[in-house]
């Protein structure tokens, strides 16, 4: 096995936690928690708006929007190192 570094371990650390609570799958109900809207009404307005971060998808015979598990956990992992990367420029004096 390799050891992972930077994204690709975040993003597997984050998609196991995730996985193990939600399963592969992350219902709406969940994912506008998960995505840092601050309510229900900002991610359908963002949805309408074609912003999600995420791709969503309808599963037939299934109430809702769903979006993939691992999907999510790169997009978090993506969001954390651009932050990290972005305060570390910024509070280099150089």
């Amino acid at each position: 096995m390799t050891q992972q570094t930077g994204p690709d371990r975040l993003t597997e650390e984050l998609q196991d936690t995730l996985t193990r609570l939600y399963g592969p799958l992350l219902a709406s109900r969940d994912l506008w928690k998960l995505l840092g809207y601050a309510s229900p009404a900002a991610y359908r307005q963002a949805r309408a708006r074609k912003r999600l971060p995420v791709a969503e998808f309808e599963i037939e015979g299934r109430r809702g929007r769903f979006a993939l598990t691992r999907d999510v956990a790169r997009w978090l992992a993506q969001q954390r190192l651009t932050s990290s990367s972005t305060k570390k420029t910024e509070g280099d004096p150089s």
